[in-house]
């Protein structure tokens, strides 16, 4: 019999076939049916043909259908989203419109329990799609498809639009009878920009350019995942080295994402630099847990919560990293206490940082419950850091060793530069620092601590407790704008032991010695220099003695302004009785003015003995190696010594020798100290008589 108008329901949960035309055949074989026209959902059937053949035996009736279907493939997504055909996993949340026709064949089971089987085969051209587990939509879709549900979703070639750019690919069927399974292959350029906008990650990146990239992306219902691989060319990565990279560099990386689920798992490989996994709940990453591995090895999954870091790198500056964390940085990633970081174990080969380099440097950071710790090991430093989480509260640094470098002789001949230029002491954070030895090159210079906050200019040093070789250094200074300033005192003891400590000649002996800074310097606290100095200076030592030692030159080592040794050869004395084991002195005092390298005595330099007393008075400028100064030398002579045998090595005076004895008589008894004038470079000053002094009543 023929039907008009007719519907189809032939079974729960499938569409049902409406407005059908065509006739019903009944037969003892079964029931046949053939539509001329029909229509499903919104799409137009035609030439369909379904038929119902009676069952052998036991065997179950099968409803089977095959038409030709012109419609839209919003209707093929949800025959696949409604249908019990097993592909509502597969495709739910799809979505999709624009023209479809193709051919379509149904094998439907009438008893309960058995799974249909569908067979579709269409075309489509100017289509959208939005692919829900990949959050991705595809416009200007068209192509070629085929959907088994024995096996999956295939096309031999489609193209399309995806973030803006062409794409095309090919779609491969790879399920088994029961458990369909499809992997779509794609490629194309996408701009960074759209691919950022899609992810939506709005923070600027220190990247840019065009992406090309090849995608997988597999989808099985139950194990549903996408995996990119881009060569990054037409990429560029502003990162500090070894990260970065032009352009035109190639850098092959391969990113690897599960879709959907309870769970989703990330892996990354950036080329030989960087591997990466992590797995977390879907749509909450604080409780993930992960490993980033640095230097070529892989990473491993772990079920501990949080992020673990290890591996190496080849060098690492640290000043680079800061900026580029003051320009792309988050606010939230100075909330420490918030971090998903949860270890890291990294060996750098060449770090920079802080003005210093430290080659083969390990690193060991660790969370605590109210902060990080940071171990450090290398030649040059070893020792542990405490990084806490509460802004303000001082970083603590406790460490076993810090290995200062060894000035060489291209050093000195250099001109001097500041090593901290670079660092903005505004930048500095308030610390509490511990060294319990304090080396340079293979001489231990001895233990150092200090404190470090921060002032409206910089920072401020308190608490300074400096051990350089038997020389201590207390007190406090800052570094703010362009200059360093001290404030405290250096002593000790012998002061021929920290000379000779130093490389100097032991030529001053003392019980104990002091100088009292009140200065400051332009440039960091590692710019010091005498000929920068500006400020107060007072000197004392007491109960020592000065002594002669090879050379003479080296008494100019300790006060930087004459030679003992010299003006004894130049007094043409006999002054085996101090000198043969050294000038006594009960005490040596100087106060001195400096300003940008000039010193200047506010109060005589004097050397009280218990035989002789020695005063200079002047000025010494280290800018220009001058010194211009008087030289008073009070002498342990008797009253039958005359005025000549004091003047006597004075070429220039000598000659007078008889016009001054007529002159003065017997008054000559009465001169017991002479003033000489010291001039000239004064490493290597000229020393010549100026005028006796006659001793007091």
């Amino acid at each position: 019999f023929k039907v008009k108008d007719a519907e189809l329901a032939f079974q729960p949960g499938w569409p049902v076939l409406r407005e059908g035309r065509g006739e019903v055949l009944i037969e003892n074989s079964g029931v046949r049916v053939r539509l001329a026209e029909a229509r499903m959902l919104d799409s137009r059937v035609h030439d369909a043909k379904a038929e119902v053949r009676h069952g052998r035996g036991a065997q179950a009736l099968r409803l089977d259908i095959e038409g030709q279907v012109d419609g839209h493939l919003r209707d093929a997504l949800t025959l696949m989203q409604v249908a019990p055909i097993g592909t509502e996993g597969l495709f739910a949340g799809w979505r999709g419109d624009g023209p479809l026709s193709g051919t379509l064949k149904l094998d439907i089971p009438l008893a309960k329990g058995e799974r249909p089987q569908v067979d579709a085969e269409f075309s489509s051209r100017d289509a959208s799609l939005y692919v829900a587990q990949a959050d991705l939509q595809l416009e200007a879709l068209g192509g070629e498809f085929r959907y088994d549900s024995e096996r999956g979703f295939s096309a031999k070639t489609f193209r399309g639009r995806t973030l803006g750019s062409p794409i095309q690919g090919t779609a491969v069927a790879t399920g088994e009878p029961g458990s369909p399974s499809t992997r779509i292959e794609a490629s194309g350029t996408v701009a960074l920009q759209r691919l950022l906008a899609w992810r939506e990650i709005e923070q600027p990146l220190p990247a840019s350019g065009e992406l090309p990239f090849r995608m997988s992306l597999f989808l099985s219902g139950a194990d549903n995942h996408l995996q990119v691989d881009s060569s990054l060319l037409g990429t560029e990565l502003s990162l500090p080295a070894p990260f970065g990279k032009t352009a035109k560099e190639r850098r092959d990386t391969t990113l690897r994402m599960t879709l959907g689920g309870e769970r989703q798992r990330y892996a990354l490989r950036h080329d030989a630099l960087a591997a990466l996994t992590f797995d977390a709940p879907s749509g909450d990453w604080a409780e993930g847990s992960g490993e980033l591995v640095l230097g070529g090895a892989a990473a491993n999954m772990r079920t501990d919560k949080g992020l673990y870091v290890r591996g190496s790198v080849p060098q690492l500056d640290l000043g680079e990293w800061q900026t580029l964390l003051e320009t792309y940085g988050e606010t939230s990633a100075n909330q420490a206490g918030a971090s998903m970081l949860r270890q890291v174990q990294l060996d750098i080969g060449a770090f920079d940082g802080f003005g210093t380099h430290i080659d083969n440097l390990s690193v060991a950071l660790q969370r605590l419950s109210r902060g990080w710790l940071l171990g450090l090991d290398s030649e040059t430093v070893a020792g542990n850091v405490r990084l806490p989480d509460t802004d303000g509260e001082p970083i603590a640094l406790d460490l076993s060793r810090l290995r200062l470098p060894v000035a060489t002789p291209n050093d000195a001949q250099a001109q001097p530069r500041d090593a901290l230029a670079a660092v903005d002491p505004k930048r500095l954070p308030a610390m509490d620092i511990a060294v319990a030895d304090v080396l340079r090159g293979e001489e231990s210079l001895g233990g150092w601590s200090l404190k470090i906050r921060p002032s409206a200019d910089g920072v401020v040093f308190s608490d300074l407790d400096l051990d350089l070789k038997g020389l201590k250094l207390r007190g406090r200074g800052g570094w703010g704008g362009s200059r360093t300033w001290y404030k405290g005192r250096l002593e000790g003891a012998n002061l021929a032991d920290v000379l000779l400590a130093w490389g100097f000649a032991p030529s001053t002996t003392s019980e104990d010695f002091g100088l009292d800074v009140d200065g400051s310097w332009p440039g960091s606290p590692a710019f010091f220099g005498l000929n920068r100095l500006s400020g107060k200076l007072d000197a004392q030592l007491r109960k020592g003695q000065l002594r002669e030692v090879d050379g003479g030159a080296q008494a100019l080592r300790i006060f930087g302004l004459l030679n003992f040794d010299s003006i004894g050869r130049r007094l043409r004395l006999d002054f085996s009785d101090l000198f043969s084991k050294g000038l006594s002195y009960d005490r040596i005092k100087a106060e001195l003015l400096v300003t940008d390298g000039i010193y200047v005595t506010s109060q005589p330099l004097t050397v009280a003995g218990p035989s002789s007393n020695l005063e200079l008075n002047g000025r010494l400028d280290l800018i220009n190696d001058q010194i211009d100064a008087k030289l008073l030398v009070t002498l342990p002579v008797s009253n039958n010594l005359p005025l000549a045998a004091l003047i006597v090595g004075a070429p220039a005076i000598g000659g007078a020798l008889f016009v001054v004895d007529k002159l003065l008589g017997d008054r000559v008894a009465r001169f017991a100290s002479v003033q000489y004038k010291v001039e000239g470079p004064w490493q290597t000053p000229r020393i010549t008589f100026d005028k006796p002094f006659e001793k007091p009543n």
